[in-house]
């Protein structure tokens, strides 16, 4: 059996300056993500101009998702790649409805035993103050891709599966400050009604690419949803789905010229 992993304790003076490295960090990524954003959707703009005046449409876009699933103190996965399945294709019904397409790039099992804070981590501002601190180091360190697959559009958005998320949350994301979000194992385990859940994958998808929550209990961005008889539903409204094409995770669709089968044809 693997060893559990204790995280090293550091003096006042070590975590002051991780503190200040961090939100360095944190503030760049934040610019840097939403000067990509305001590109991204003023290009986005101007392709629906253009297909409005060429008679031209444009095919659906794509969102990479990739899936992170941790293993516990003792090295077991908190779940499987097939119990997640469900969730994703969730996603991609439910963005399709928005001319959006996901395509999972990757479901991973870290075999890596991931240190206590990591399976059951905090969330929204705790969360975001611990990556701050440095205490989401563990998930950065399996976030990590090759120099040359780095991109400030189309970067897929990851879904890291936890064991367990403080107080009465399931799912968080840090929004434009973080191209990860997090969910908790039991929202997969079809075995527990009372937990199983395939809105929330989707739901935290969307706070990553920039909606807020909604006053609608049949929208997909409503706050709250508690199964198995409250879950919330998957409905987007038009300005919801504008945002979310015009985010800088999402590939524009390529545009398309007349019309008939051959012009509606996607790669899947």
């Amino acid at each position: 059996m693997a060893a559990p992993v204790t995280p090293p304790r550091r003096g006042p003076l070590d975590l002051a300056g991780r503190a200040a490295f961090g939100a360095v960090r944190t503030l760049t990524r934040t610019a840097t993500a939403a000067a990509a954003d305001l590109t991204s959707g003023v290009a986005r703009l101007g392709e629906a101009a253009a297909d409005l005046v060429g008679g031209e449409r444009t095919g659906p876009a794509t969102l990479r998702v990739r899936v992170l699933i941790l293993s516990d103190e003792g090295g077991t996965a908190l779940t499987t790649p097939a119990a997640v399945q469900p969730s994703l294709d969730r996603a991609d019904e439910v963005l399709r409805e928005v001319g959006i397409r996901v395509r999972v790039t990757a479901v991973d099992t870290i075999t890596e035993p991931a240190p206590t804070p990591a399976l059951d981590p905090r969330a929204n501002r705790a969360l975001l103050l611990d990556d701050v601190l440095g205490r989401t180091e563990f998930y950065r360190r399996h976030l990590a891709v090759p120099a040359k697959e780095i991109t400030l559009v189309g970067a897929p958005v990851t879904v890291i599966v936890v064991r367990d998320i403080a107080g009465f949350t399931t799912g968080c994301s840090l929004g434009i400050n973080a191209d990860w979000v997090i969910a908790q194992a039991p929202l997969f385990d079809a075995g527990r009604p009372d937990a199983y859940d395939e809105t929330v994958l989707v739901h935290e998808l969307g706070h990553a690419l920039n909606l807020p929550h909604h006053r609608d209990v049949q929208n997909l961005m409503f706050p709250s949803s508690s199964p198995p008889d409250r879950v919330r539903g998957s409905d987007l409204r038009p300005w919801q789905g504008a945002v979310l094409q015009a985010n800088r995770h999402v590939l524009p669709g390529v545009r398309e010229s007349g019309v008939g089968p051959s012009a509606s044809r996607h790669e899947e």
